[in-house]
């Protein structure tokens, strides 16, 4: 069967082979025997019927509770003129809200002129009377054939409802994806459900970008296809895929392809282990194709990302340049910033925002003359003031935009020169009133700062950077942080040697 683990665990009950179960309520033991007898062998649609008997009212709300997947029930009224049977009908409806159980009143000939009014009175599917039934097996394998046939339809509406909603609902889940790779293999998860896939099914996405496929997402025995071997038009590659499985030669299995507007295409194809159904078809190609604006969606911000990643790296770079700094100095602040606050404990997200926004730390160096900027000498108080207002004019650039990144770059701009101790500037802030941001740019930024040449001074050698944190730790940078910038040394010059102007140490 299969499962909807996202809609309540409710699953299909249309499964082929599976027993029909019919529950007769009331009459004897001679008269279930009989009728167990006549219903020996009687297979609907390739599937058994079972008599299940309830001798009385409690025994038959019991069963009913227990086993939702009785798909008639043959209620019995017999010539006393009892009516509580009857309400079995409401217990069923209206106290168990089970609308698919076909209910079928069995009734004595006594009842005959009261069959309209129990008709409008109950919600029952057929009222006969007993002799009616006593026609023939032939009559009473007709009045069950109808009432399954009638359960089967009710069902197989219920699953196609539940279907829809599943569908519905998977797709809006997959907008919390954050990379492509994580919205393809949620993608994967969903349409295993969809078409009633076995666990162990193939299945595999590809998106094809400059005439080339990588894959996205693949389970199976496509987790470890090579892609470079994959031909480039799509009608040759569906071909190949279905020869690494033989099976997949003899069943459709389910494939959808879709161009993309923003130049890319994208293949999905689920292995031929067994050939959908046409609802389960439509069903899959229904979610693929909501699916497919989240895929382009987050294509495009993938795209807006890193372009704007492009323009504050060069934004940066173009400070650093009048200030004749090294060239790859933004980078490897945003490097040492990302994982000093990794490090703290940040999450994956946050680390990343302060990557993007620390490049801009000096953006207020535009502002400041090249005379003093490139001054190899010692440089006036007056000079010194001038320079010390890079910070402010930095954060007055930034400071009106709403952008995470822009609001998280003003911060730096303006904080990453205060001091632990308050002996910093613009505001002499002190301990934890300097953002988290400022306090771990400061040390990202020092520590480039020393260990590469600079117009007015050449690198330091990496003892005296060592013993200048140690000796500053709680004054000039915050002690839990340079802590975790010695403890993670090595990991910091990793990134300097990764993103080195030159060999310093």
């Amino acid at each position: 069967m299969n499962e909807y683990p996202l809609n309540g665990g409710e699953s299909l009950t249309t499964d082929a082979g599976a027993e029909w179960n019919i529950l007769l309520v009331g009459g004897g033991s001679d008269e279930y025997s009989l009728l167990s007898h006549l219903l020996t062998g009687f297979v609907f649609e390739e599937r058994p019927v079972r008599l299940i008997h309830a001798e009385d009212l409690s025994e038959a709300r019991v069963l009913l509770e227990e086993d939702p997947q009785i798909a008639s029930a043959l209620i019995e009224l017999d010539a006393s003129g009892d009516r509580s049977p009857l309400e079995l009908v409401r217990y069923i409806r209206e106290t168990l809200h089970n609308a698919a159980v076909r209910i079928v009143v069995v009734a004595d000939p006594v009842w005959s002129d009261m069959e309209e009014e129990i008709m409008v009175s109950y919600d029952i599917n057929v009222f006969r009377l007993k002799g009616e039934l006593d026609a023939g097996i032939g009559r009473l394998k007709s009045a069950l054939i109808g009432s399954i046939r009638g359960y089967r339809e009710f069902k197989k509406t219920e699953d196609e409802k539940k279907s829809l909603e599943y569908v519905a609902l998977s797709s809006s889940l997959v907008l919390n994806a954050t990379s492509l790779e994580e919205l393809a293999q949620d993608v994967l998860r969903h349409l295993c459900s969809i078409l009633n896939t076995q666990r162990s099914f193939g299945g595999l996405i590809l998106q094809k970008n400059r005439r080339q496929w990588r894959k996205l997402a693949a389970t199976g025995r496509f987790v470890d296809l090579d892609t470079y071997s994959l031909p480039r038009d799509v009608e040759n590659v569906l071909p190949m895929l279905r020869t690494l499985n033989p099976q997949s030669l003899t069943l459709e299995g389910f494939s959808f392809h879709s161009p993309s507007a923003a130049g890319t295409e994208r293949l999905i194809f689920i292995d031929g282990n067994r050939t959908p159904s046409d609802w389960e078809y439509y069903l899959a190609e229904s979610y693929c194709a909501n699916t497919d604006a989240v895929f382009e969606n987050l294509e495009l911000r993938n795209e807006i990302e890193s372009t704007q990643k492009e323009i504050i790296y060069t934004l940066g770079e173009i400070a650093e340049t009048r200030s004749q700094e090294t060239g790859f100095h933004v980078k490897r602040v945003a490097e040492y910033t990302k994982l000093l606050a990794l490090k703290y404990g940040l999450s994956e997200e946050e680390a990343n925002l302060l990557a993007l926004a620390s490049p801009m730390h000096d953006i207020g160096k535009v502002g400041i003359s090249d005379s003093i900027l490139n001054k190899p000498g010692k440089l006036t108080e007056e000079e010194y003031a001038t320079m010390q207002g890079h910070a402010l004019s930095g954060y007055e650039m930034l400071k009106h935009s709403t952008r995470p990144i822009l609001k998280t770059a003003a911060i730096i701009a303006l904080q990453h020169h205060e001091k632990y101790d308050g002996g910093g500037y613009p505001h002499g802030l002190k301990g934890n009133d300097i953002h988290l941001y400022g306090r771990i740019t400061a040390i990202a930024d020092v520590f480039d700062a020393l260990a590469s040449d600079r117009v007015y001074k050449k690198a330091w050698p990496l003892g005296d950077i060592v013993e200048l944190f140690r000796r500053e730790r709680g004054r000039h940078f915050d002690p839990v942080l340079t802590d975790l910038f010695l403890e993670h040394l090595h990991e910091f010059l990793e990134i300097r040697s990764r993103y080195a102007d030159e060999k310093v140490f």
